[in-house]
């Protein structure tokens, strides 16, 4: 990751500070959705890379990334008309954050921009200078957000808005690490992507990758389930490739890239063809069977009079609506050990059930409810999730 220089002229406190905040302290929805000030290209995957010095063997880096299931790099303006050639997202960081800005403006209708990397784990007392640099940044362009990560455990994710107000709230919560107080997974996950909504603004979770498959499709597919639209990771350094004698080892002209993190490009391919879908959609609820994790207080039960109901241990299923308000949902199997069924039963509003067929990207029947058959049986590997889309009746 690239450090930052905060120079003084971006720090300097500012006695007119933006909007108050749209959100409460508790964390709560609003009934009503938020107008979006911002909103994702897609959902993102974001992923750190090594390169060669030569633009074609960067191409050939660019495009093995691209198959392994990441969307976005994180690098600096000179490898932007990189990304561009290869139709990646970047999100830009730099030594001199001035530098940065003095940019920005020429990027502001940069399609391959995703954001501008600003700050690492900072305590509230940098929030104020964090939001002179949000809004300058802002100024120079209004199209890309810049991105501070938020410490969950340090409960300052609230304050953090209100005071810097940003384009997208990113945080992370190594919940696997016993040190790292795993009993508020859910709870980190619930609050900040309601905080997130209720401004109107994107989730990004930074999820901690040294841990096994099912721990990273469980910490993924439940972030998707409350509504995040964003990742990256650490450690970042994901793709590197060949060498010998610190030199690349070519075959066939070309270099040979390498995944570092194996289970980490799984669950990224997985992913995939569900993200055009996802990062269209608004997350209505979110909801557990019994029995709830003894260790992750805060999951919801479905309420009784929901268009779906659920049996079956370990499940979360986030529902959601697209832009023309049509229902989905992604049924996820919290057990991180043993594949499991779960079933769902829908009302009679419910008048047919697809799912998203990952291979062909094309929405398959699923069930097409009756007065005799209106119950789904949906089996997910551990840690796993799969999308539904649901036509209902009013």
């Amino acid at each position: 990751m690239v450090r930052m220089k905060l120079l003084l002229p971006l720090l300097i406190l500012s006695s007119c500070l933006c909007h108050p905040l749209a959100a409460g302290d508790d964390g709560t929805k609003d009934a009503a959705p938020v107008k979006p000030r911002y909103q994702v290209p897609a959902l993102m995957m974001v992923t750190w890379a090594e390169w060669p010095e030569e633009p074609e063997q960067q191409d050939v880096m660019a495009q093995f990334i691209k198959s392994q299931g990441f969307n976005s790099v994180e690098v600096e303006v000179n490898l932007l008309e990189m990304c561009r050639r290869n139709g990646l997202y970047a999100r830009l960081g730099a030594g001199d954050i001035n530098e940065l800005h003095k940019q920005a403006a020429g990027l502001k209708d940069d399609k391959n921009v995703f954001a501008y990397f600003i700050s690492d784990r900072r305590r509230k007392n940098s929030f104020p200078g964090f939001a002179n640099i949000a809004r300058a940044f802002a100024e120079a362009d209004p199209n890309h957000p810049t991105i501070f990560i938020n410490r969950a455990i340090w409960g300052e994710y609230y304050e953090f808005v209100n005071t810097v107000k940003p384009m997208i709230l990113d945080y992370y919560h190594y919940h696997w690490d016993g040190r790292r107080y795993p009993d508020r997974r859910y709870i980190y996950l619930r609050s900040i992507c309601e905080l997130a909504q209720k401004n109107g603004i994107p989730a990004m979770r930074c999820v901690g990758a040294g841990v096994s498959l099912p721990q990273l499709r469980h910490t993924m597919y439940t972030s998707l389930a409350y509504g995040v639209q964003a990742f990256h990771f650490w450690p970042p350094w994901m793709f590197s490739y060949e060498k010998k004698d610190n030199k690349p080892v070519l075959v066939d002209g070309k270099i040979v890239p390498r995944v570092n993190v194996p289970p980490l490009a799984e669950v990224a391919r997985d992913i995939q063809p569900l993200g055009p879908t996802l990062a269209g959609l608004r997350s209505t609820g979110v909801y557990h069977t019994k029995p709830f994790h003894p260790e992750a207080p805060g999951a919801a039960e479905f309420p009784k009079d929901h268009w779906v109901q659920a049996t079956g241990d370990h499940l979360v299923l986030g529902t959601f609506e697209d832009g023309k308000k049509k229902s989905h949902f992604l049924a996820v199997n919290s057990d991180i050990t043993t594949e499991r069924t779960s079933r769902l039963t829908f009302q009679t509003s419910v008048s047919l059930v697809e799912r998203l067929d990952r291979k062909s990207g094309d929405w398959q029947n699923a069930l097409r409810p009756s007065k005799d058959k209106a119950v789904l049986s949906v089996k997910l590997p551990p840690g796993g999730g799969d999308l539904f889309r649901v036509t209902r009746t009013k």
